[in-house]
């Protein structure tokens, strides 16, 4: 697995906004590029939970958009509605709920845009939009650094693959 593909993603997303103004295909694919990059960020760090090494890559292919956008919705109801974290020092549970809810509404929101940008081309895909979408994948990313080693994260990379029978 390559392993700075999720940065070299979200970098090239960043890139194509800057100079988007002049080309619409630079903005759709700024979009694309953000979407994949968040679905690199997370699939890696999934796969780093399984035992043996040599089976990682499989196991990466075996994740599907799908599941993994409603894996992300599943969360996103389950955590419920988190208040913005307005405390110098909030509930460490909380924080963690709000950062999770951070990247699970991104890895959503992301993949509607991606399927806009990539399908929808009846209607121009706006410029402002693309940014909006790149920032809240360089959010993502942020935010996943500071709580993919919580416990309540662990079980969304579960999620992301395995629906949950109990």
């Amino acid at each position: 697995m390559v392993t700075d593909l999720p940065e070299q993603l979200i970098a090239q997303a960043e890139f194509l906004v800057r100079i988007a103004d002049s080309n619409e295909a630079n903005v759709r694919r700024a979009v694309s590029s953000a979407y994949y990059a968040l679905f690199h960020l997370l699939v890696p760090d999934a796969v780093l939970n399984w035992k043996h090494a040599e089976h990682r890559s499989r196991l990466a292919r075996a994740f599907d958009h799908k599941r993994m956008k409603d894996a992300s919705t599943a969360i996103l109801k389950e955590i419920g509605n988190v208040p913005h974290l307005e405390s110098a020092d909030p509930d460490p549970e909380q924080a963690s709920r709000f950062r999770l809810s951070t990247v699970a509404q991104a890895f959503v929101d992301l993949q509607q845009a991606r399927h806009k940008a990539d399908y929808d081309i009846e209607r121009p895909f706006q410029p402002l939009d693309a940014v909006v979408d790149v920032a809240q994948a360089r959010l993502a990313f942020l935010t996943w650094a500071e709580v993919k080693d919580e416990p309540l994260a662990q079980g969304y990379l579960y999620s992301l693959l395995f629906k949950d029978r109990s």
